[in-house]
């Protein structure tokens, strides 16, 4: 087990501690939170060209070979709600770094690769019934992407080279939620953004369907497909990430 896997255990077995002592507390003043967080083994295709003056390059990485070159993960999402309004909030960072080659002219490449999102979103409930609720919702996503190639050692000079591009897509959701029994339901988000004003095009889909531990604390499991699509100054990233998705649900 990697360090950044007992990191997320220990702190999920935090969260489900917090949420069992505060739940009774909080349900009396109308405020309902929750904080998930969780693990997307996604993998990534597309179009990136992150690096001038070095061309576009078709992606297509799955999972494990991501996995292989992890250096750090952190994925936290949450909400806040009194009565039919409510905040969502999703944040995800991802560092990978590879080592290699380029014969005959540096014995030593590293690529870094950095990926960061931060969504907020204000929702209504537009249904808001016993065991079945649906919210629409409007806000902002942060995008910051880099990458950083240095290369070394072999009869060419050191040359490092850096990319790097940070920009804000409005974003507008659905996200709803279905019992399907006392202990089972199903849950999901649909988010659309971009439009031209950050991204030319941003989708975030996700379904899953979840267990009841507790009163307090619920799993999850389903599958999340995200594209971007950010074409700005030599700056180009037009990818998508789809994968399976695991989380823990703490209430309070």
């Amino acid at each position: 087990m990697t360090w950044a896997a007992r990191t997320w255990i220990a702190a999920a077995t935090a969260l489900a501690s917090v949420g069992v002592a505060g739940a009774q507390e909080t349900a009396e003043d109308g405020w309902r939170f929750q904080v998930s967080p969780y693990l997307w083994a996604a993998g990534l295709s597309g179009t990136s060209g992150t690096l001038a003056p070095l061309p576009p390059a078709e992606v297509d990485l799955s999972f494990g070979d991501i996995f292989d070159d992890l250096r750090f993960a952190g994925m936290l999402a949450g909400q806040a709600r009194k009565g039919r309004f409510g905040l969502a909030g999703d944040i995800q960072y991802v560092e990978t770094r590879a080592d290699g080659a380029l014969p005959p002219f540096h014995a030593k490449t590293r690529l870094t690769s950095k990926t960061f999102l931060a969504t907020a979103v204000a929702e209504y409930a537009v249904l808001d019934r016993e065991g079945a609720t649906l919210s629409a919702g409007g806000g902002l996503r942060l995008w910051s992407v880099g990458t950083d190639l240095k290369l070394s050692g072999g009869p060419a000079r050191p040359r490092e080279l850096r990319g790097d591009d940070v920009w804000v897509d409005p974003v507008v959701s659905l996200r709803g939620a279905l019992d399907l029994s006392e202990r089972w339901f199903l849950h999901g988000w649909l988010g659309l953004g971009g439009f031209g004003l950050g991204s030319d095009l941003m989708v975030d889909a996700f379904a899953a369907v979840g267990w009841r531990v507790t009163e307090a604390t619920s799993v999850s499991a389903g599958w999340r497909w995200m594209k971007v699509d950010r074409d700005a100054s030599g700056f180009l990233y037009d990818v998508e990430q789809q994968g399976p998705l695991v989380g823990l649900t703490v209430s309070f």
